[in-house]
C-alpha cells in the first residue's frame, strides 16, 4: 500500500494514506507489471548480467580471441538469441519457484547469480564458450528465475490472481530488459563498427 516514514528534521511522522478503492484485476495486474520492471531496474546484478551478455555478442572468434564486428544483421540476431534463452530459463523456475516446487535459501541464489555475472564477465575478455551464448544465458536464466520467485513466493493469491500476477510480473521483467536492449545496443553496434576502440569498451 505505501511506506510508513519518520521525517527526520521535523521528528513527525507523514500522514499515511491508505485507498479505499475497489481493486480490479486489470489494476492487479497492472502492479505486478511495474512490480516486475522495478525488480530489474533496481537489481543491479541482474543489469549486470544483462549487459555482459550483450557486450561479446557483436564480436567475431578469430584463434580463441575476439577479432572484429560481426555485423549488424547477426549481431541483433545473437542478442535476441541470448535475451530470449534468457528469458526461458528465468520463466521456468520463476513459474516453479513461485508455485513452491522450488525452493532455495536466498543467499545461495544470490551467490549463484554473482557467479553469472563473473563467468560472463570473463567470456566478454576472452571466449570461453562461444557460439554457446545462448546455452549459458539459459542455465544462468533458471538462477535468476529463483530470485523473481522470491517476491512472488509468499502472496498467497488464489490460481487465477496468481497465474495473472506471474504473468504481469514476467511480462514486466521483459518491458525493462527490451528498454534496456534498445537503449545500449545501438552505442554498442556504432562503437564497435565505426572504431578499433571497442576491445576497451568491452573489458
Amino acid at each position: 500500500i505505501g511506506v510508513i516514514e519518520l521525517d527526520v528534521p521535523t521528528n513527525t511522522i507523514k500522514p499515511f494514506q491508505v485507498s479505499l478503492e475497489q481493486g480490479s484485476t486489470w489494476r492487479g495486474f497492472k502492479s505486478m507489471v511495474v512490480l516486475g520492471m522495478n525488480h530489474i531496474r533496481e537489481g543491479l546484478d541482474h543489469l549486470l548480467f544483462l549487459l555482459v551478455l550483450l557486450l561479446p555478442a557483436l564480436q567475431l572468434v578469430q584463434d580463441n580471441k575476439w577479432t572484429g564486428f560481426v555485423g549488424v544483421k547477426k549481431g541483433v540476431f545473437n542478442v535476441l538469441k541470448i535475451v530470449t534463452a534468457f528469458t526461458i530459463g528465468h520463466s521456468i523456475t520463476l513459474l516453479l519457484g513461485a508455485i513452491g516446487w522450488i525452493r532455495l535459501p536466498s543467499q545461495p541464489v544470490e551467490i549463484l547469480i554473482g557467479i553469472s555475472i563473473l563467468v560472463s564477465a570473463i567470456h566478454a575478455i576472452k571466449p570461453f564458450f562461444a557460439g554457446k551464448e545462448m546455452y549459458i544465458a539459459a542455465g544462468f536464466g533458471l538462477v535468476h528465475g529463483l530470485a523473481f520467485a522470491s517476491t512472488l513466493a509468499d502472496l498467497s493469491l488464489a490460481p487465477t490472481d496468481f497465474a495473472l500476477s506471474i504473468l504481469g510480473f514476467n511480462v514486466g521483467i521483459e518491458v525493462f530488459q527490451l528498454f534496456l536492449i534498445l537503449l545500449v545496443l545501438p552505442m554498442l553496434v556504432l562503437v564497435s563498427q565505426r572504431t578499433s576502440y571497442y576491445v576497451y569498451v568491452r573489458i
